[in-house]
């Protein structure tokens, strides 16, 4: 299955493409949970970003990863990190409005002390691999 969305603005626009069932995860975090963040992605999966602009990255805790916010609405729609295998990523369904996703229930998960290595790990084993095409 293919879904498509975009940010409120319409710079960032997304196709993130997975076979399996859809599980969403809500971060405990003051990041994500100010924002109404839910997560999804698929290590057998496929992301792609476009943005018309250049994005805006903001690193916070471990600083292991750049999340990804329109440098116009400033809606936070991914994240993303390189991989062993390239860039993976994690999207926002809310931020980027997937419609089809974005009211599904999520699960809850905290990642309070969790070790700098061993969220490298768990990204790397569940992230999507991820295209990012942005202006320069």
């Amino acid at each position: 299955m293919i879904y498509r969305g975009a940010c409120h603005c319409g710079v960032i626009s997304a196709e993130y493409e997975t076979n399996g069932p859809v599980r969403l995860r809500q971060d405990g975090c003051g990041f994500c949970s100010s924002r109404g963040v839910k997560s999804a992605s698929d290590p057998e999966g496929r992301l792609q970003l476009t943005a018309a602009k250049r994005l805006t990255r903001y690193r916070f805790g471990h600083k292991t990863a750049d999340f990804l916010i329109c440098p116009d609405c400033g809606t936070y729609v991914a994240t993303r990190m390189d991989g062993p295998r390239g860039s993976i990523g994690v999207i926002n369904v809310v931020g980027l409005n997937i419609n089809d996703l974005k009211h599904l229930p999520a699960t809850l998960t905290s990642l309070e002390g969790e070790a700098a290595e061993e969220r490298l790990q768990r990204r790397i084993s569940r992230w999507t691999p991820m295209k990012l095409t942005e202006a320069a």
